[in-house]
């Protein structure tokens, strides 16, 4: 074991410094901040941490203050999580640090949990066993998997409504699971259709494809084959950190704990998360059961946010599974203005007027917000579901609110259709982040999956260097090279975007050129015809519509700019207002929810998994704004006594009609 560096107040008043806070960000006025525990503990503990409460930025002033005290050169500490927020908060706050220099390089491990997996076990392990690894990637390892079924084999597939997808296997054996198959039962594992699914899945771990969760499987068969490896790896890293971790997907938890915890000498570990805010499970990935978080003996809790003030904390907080008691700490305007209370809104709607309630939105800020909030102001517009394929159960969507909508780029990492939608997907992205290495990405990524639709079974993944990636595999070809950097020149640096006339003639020729090159194709399949295809990524006819989903309002002074997405697209953000936008899944979402709106339910105990879920989607929508939260509902979701329940509750109440909003007095 390796001895931990105490924290003391010097280290503290240091880290806040070095990050731009004031002297007290971790300790409170009064010295009594719950922070300053978390800061100060070098033993295992959970700390579970409510919406705008600084999570991120108390796990990098701990992690500056431990490198600032580190005393090994050989031993470093692993920090995890699914995305790399972590380490880009450290690049940007602590780059022009010693102590940020030396956290993002050897002994210390920043990144996430594939990433960690991959470079110390699964590709370690593969290697070992003679594999060259071509790609891991889900889209080229299921299409080349899918390609070689027997065409009998696909249609049995494709007639019981099984899907591409079915073809991952779960362990070493290549097992591939339960199968649904019939009415209520499971397909046959000794049947010809599941020796022939097992078959290929065989045949792609020979030619070196592999889906992302597949790496699990061969760092499990390593640690199950050779334990030691653990041990080496308690070694390397005494001290462990997980950010995120209510999104951890069981194989993801059972597998750290083996690696981290399990038996004898267990590294400390510390996790980061907020298990009200667990919305992944949504898209059918499974929760954590092993090592599920919270454990309650060690868990230390922060409930007060400096994202929203009290008046948003009390409307949010009954809809935590697990309800925090949020204390709201922020709130306060541009100059100082103070929170909206009593301003908050519900929107009732109709099928009729759901096409309104976004205008109306836009007329409400203008008239709740000063100028410059108006100007400098992030407002949002979010959805449970913004992708459906049917027109009842109105509102379904996003997109029965906003018809020019696309969900194709809504995500914090969209995955679009087409070329042009990578290209705004990564435009997004940059103005976001003033970043024009996002768009150089985003550009690079499209040109790979342009290259896997001229010829599918070719074995070209991404990297995290999209660019770098593209650029080594151009290198021998000076025209395609150049054609490249031509394109990253103009559309990224330059931001010069084509116009259709411009993209038919001549930009679509040049993507095509170096896909050509990438793919070694000769000929042009109908699917990349289809991804070259045109797509307006300006303006698309009405002024207000973008295809970067921002909905622009100029018709005054200043103009305003909502930002239209899921609430999966903006988790983790912070918002000047948020507008939640009623949709359908099974049932009305919002209107599910109105035992909890009315004051009359709170948290999550004993209710089924899909109203939990539901609960963590809505509890993560109200828990993005700072100043003002607004809902949009349906005017059948209340009678009038519950109108004067939500009014009681602190909400304002509005009808929206076709000729505008009555509010209810």
């Amino acid at each position: 074991m390796i001895e931990l560096p105490e924290v003391s107040d010097q280290d503290v008043r240091w880290a806040c410094k070095v990050l731009g806070l004031p002297e007290s960000a971790f300790s409170g006025a009064d010295g009594a901040d719950p922070r300053l525990g978390v800061l100060r503990e070098n033993a295992t503990l959970d700390v579970e941490a409510c919406p705008g409460s600084g999570k991120t930025t108390l796990l990098v002033a701990k992690l500056a203050i431990l490198a600032r005290n580190w005393n090994s050169s050989e031993r470093g500490i692993c920090v995890l999580s699914h995305t790399n927020a972590a380490r880009r908060e450290i690049e940007r706050k602590l780059g022009a640090t010693s102590e940020g220099q030396q956290l993002l390089s050897y002994p210390h491990y920043v990144g996430t949990i594939h990433g960690f997996v991959n470079e110390y076990l699964a590709l370690p392990w593969l290697r070992s066993k003679g594999i060259t690894i071509e790609a891991v990637d889900d889209d080229i390892c299921l299409n080349w998997r899918w390609k070689r079924l027997p065409v009998v084999t696909r249609r049995a597939l494709e007639q019981r409504r099984q899907s591409i997808h079915q073809l991952r296997y779960q362990n070493s054996d290549f097992d591939l699971g339960d199968i649904p198959w019939g009415k209520g039962g499971v397909l046959g594992k000794a049947s010809q259709t599941y020796q022939k699914m097992q078959g290929v899945c065989r045949d792609s771990y020979g030619a070196g494809l592999f889906c992302h969760d597949e790496m699990f499987v061969w760092a499990s068969d390593l640690l199950d084959r050779h334990p030691e490896v653990a041990r080496h790896l308690r070694q390397r890293f005494p001290m462990l950190m997980i950010d995120e971790v209510q999104d951890n997907s069981e194989s993801q938890s059972r597998l750290l704990q083996r690696i981290f915890m399990s038996g004898d000498h267990a590294v400390a570990r510390q996790r980061f998360g907020d298990q009200n805010q667990a919305i992944y499970a949504y898209e059918g990935q499974d929760g954590a059961a092993t090592d599920s978080f919270p454990i309650e003996g060690i868990k230390r809790t922060i409930p007060n946010s400096y994202r929203f003030g009290n008046s948003i904390a009390a409307l949010a907080n009954p809809l935590g599974v697990s309800p925090h008691g949020l204390v709201g700490q922020g709130g306060v305007g541009r100059d100082g203005e103070p929170g909206l209370v009593g301003r908050h809104a519900i929107f009732l709607i109709d099928d009729n007027s759901a096409g309104r309630v976004i205008d109306e939105y836009v007329a409400f800020l203008r008239q709740e917000f000063g100028a410059a909030e108006l100007s400098s102001g992030d407002f949002t517009a979010v959805g449970a579901v913004h992708r459906a394929d049917k027109d009842d159960k109105l509102p379904r969507s996003i997109r029965h609110y906003w018809p020019e909508y696309d969900p194709e780029i809504s995500g914090a990492e969209p995955r679009p259709n087409t070329l042009l939608q990578y290209l705004a997907a990564g435009r997004r992205l940059a103005e976001l982040s003033g970043e024009t290495n996002d768009l150089v990405e985003k550009l690079a990524e499209g040109v790979l999956r342009l290259a896997r639709r001229m010829s599918p079974e070719i074995a070209i993944g991404t990297r995290k260097r999209n660019h770098r990636y593209v650029m080594e595999l151009l290198e021998g070809n000076a025209d395609a090279l150049e054609t490249y950097s031509h394109l990253v020149r103009t559309i990224a640096v330059s931001r010069l975007f084509p116009e259709r006339d411009r993209w038919e003639a001549n930009y679509r020729q040049r993507f095509e050129a170096v896909a050509r090159v990438l793919s070694a194709a000769d000929a042009i399949p109908a699917a990349a015809n289809e991804f070259l295809d045109w797509l307006e990524i300006s303006d698309v006819g009405a002024e207000k519509a973008k295809r970067n989903n921002v909905l622009r309002d100029a018709k005054q002074d200043p103009a305003i700019k909502v930002r239209v997405g899921s609430i999966h697209s903006v988790k983790g953000e912070t918002h000047t207002a948020t507008l939640v936008l009623e949709t359908f899944y099974h049932k009305h979402h919002l209107k599910e929810l109105k035992p909890w709106l009315l004051g009359q339910a709170k948290g999550g105990n004993g209710r089924s998994d899909r109203m939990k879920q539901r609960l963590r989607l809505h509890y993560v929508a109200m828990t993005r704004a700072a100043r003002l939260l607004c809902l949009a509902m349906r005017a059948d979701a209340f009678d009038d006594a519950e109108i004067g329940l939500l009014r009681g509750n602190g909400w304002r109440v509005a009808r929206v009609t076709q000729d505008g909003v009555n509010w209810i007095e």
